[in-house]
């Protein structure tokens, strides 16, 4: 007789014994246990048991009616306190401080995995029972592990936006103070910038307190890289200057790293002797980024000059369109656009269709470049990465913009990605959405920052 014939004779005769009623308590303890135990428990406890007997290659079976864990139990207990382990790095990690929404989401997924192991450590005898609590655990782990997962992205974006605002504004320091450096460094942050706009990743509007200038600078400065980086990057004029382009935007700001942070943090409007030392800033920048560019350049004219207008009525100089180079009016542009992008002592940031909106304006008051400023429009007035509501009150996040020759392929009609419907609830599975073929559909304004983390935090905080 084979293993596995004797095996089932085993299971049929345990099955005949418990359903027989002519034997006592005393003669069958099985029939006791019975009372205290659901009746199709111990069939499926009994018949587990004799199969994992019948393969030592699995845990030894649980003697009812003692609490051993399964294997599965076993198995989400040992997974749990990893994931324990994984929260509470994530907790002592000095990034993790002060972050908001990502905040909740890890106070919520400790609490979801409190639950999971108490529940756990409090198993019923029954292997059956156990098997059932399981299926259920096995969810509620699943849901912790993508919390985490999201919780670790946001984070690793966090880290990765302020290592490279503290990269750069080591390296303005530098600059300020007369050490001497190398265009290496910067060579290699203005290739990640292009690399980064090449593959359509989000515009992400970095901002950093004025209590540090040269933090608050670098911030800027990176802010105007990634735009003008989007404007440039698959130009077959600016190809060959693309990394010299980017370099330039930035250290365009260098000379602020001068200018008192009492100063930049004002909100009210600023004095004469306040707004001299701010406009002091562009001249201060050329004498700092002389020992890169030894022999000048538009490099060196663009911090100098980025903000003279058309008209003349910039500073420092005052000089007119006819004396600025085509690069200087761009990166104007620019940085205009990321300034009122971003919020200040005295401002809220504005909504990038505004931004866009105030630049055009400024372009046909005569101020700005029209030209260089009607570039803007590649990045539509919702650039990648942009928060949205749309029309019939669903909340997207734009994926990709429409860009045609000039720049002007319906910027208000990108392609979007669903993160809610009006009701607030999320899609099981994502939803991509072409407002130039939905002509039903349009946007209706982008969300500012606290609409943006309200309506996208909760679900997903890699976006934010």
């Amino acid at each position: 007789m084979t293993d596995t014939k004797e095996l089932l004779q085993k299971i049929t005769a345990l099955r005949a014994r418990l359903n027989s009623g002519g034997e006592s308590e005393a003669s069958n303890p099985l029939r006791a246990m019975e009372k205290k135990v659901q009746h199709g428990s111990i069939h499926n406890a009994l018949i587990e048991s004799a199969l994992r007997c019948a393969d030592p290659g699995l845990t030894a079976p649980p003697v009812l009616p003692t609490t051993r864990l399964t294997a599965r139990g076993a198995r989400l207990l040992r997974q749990g306190r990893e994931l324990l382990q994984a929260l509470r790095k994530i907790a002592d990690d000095g990034d993790f401080q002060d972050a908001g929404i990502l905040t909740d989401w890890h106070r919520e997924g400790m609490a979801m995995l409190d639950v999971l192991l108490r529940t756990v450590q409090a198993m019923p005898a029954s292997v059956s029972m156990q098997l059932r609590l399981c299926d259920g655990l096995e969810v509620v782990l699943a849901a912790i592990e993508e919390r985490i997962d999201r919780l670790c992205v946001s984070l690793a974006q966090r880290k990765h936006s302020r290592a490279r605002i503290d990269e750069l504004a080591d390296y303005l320091r530098a600059l300020a103070s007369g050490q001497v450096v190398t265009l290496t460094p910067l060579q290699g942050l203005a290739d990640l910038v292009l690399d980064e706009a090449r593959a359509g990743r989000p515009l992400r509007f970095l901002h950093a307190s004025p209590a540090d200038p040269s933090r608050f600078a670098a911030a800027h400065g990176l802010t105007v890289a990634q735009v003008l980086a989007r404007l440039i990057a698959e130009d077959p004029e600016w190809r060959a200057q693309a990394q010299l382009a980017v370099m330039a935007a930035l250290v365009h700001d260098v000379g602020m790293t001068r200018v008192p942070a009492e100063v930049l943090l004002k909100e009210t409007p600023l004095d004469t002797d306040e707004r001299r030392l701010i406009e002091k800033h562009a001249v201060i920048a050329a004498d700092m980024l002389a020992p890169l560019w030894p022999g000048g350049g538009w490099p060196i004219e663009a911090a100098t000059c980025h903000h003279e207008r058309k008209d003349g009525t910039g500073y420092p100089l005052g000089r007119q369109e006819i004396h600025l180079a085509p690069f200087v009016h761009l990166l104007a542009v620019c940085d205009v656009y990321a300034a009122l992008c971003a919020p200040r002592p005295h401002r809220r940031a504005f909504d990038t269709r505004t931004a866009l909106t105030e630049v055009l304006l400024l372009a046909e008051r005569g101020f700005l470049q029209q030209t260089s400023a009607e570039r803007l429009l590649l990045l539509s007035f919702y650039p990648v990465g942009s928060a949205v509501e749309l029309s019939d009150g669903a909340v997207g996040v734009v994926v990709r913009a429409h860009a045609g020759d000039v720049g002007l392929a319906h910027p208000d009609r990108p392609i979007v990605l669903l993160a809610a419907h009006a009701n607030g609830q999320a899609d099981s599975w994502p939803i991509v959405v072409d407002l130039m073929e939905q002509k039903h559909r349009s946007i209706v304004r982008a969300l500012d920052a606290d609409e943006k983390l309200t309506a996208l935090g909760g679900k997903y905080p890699q976006w934010i």
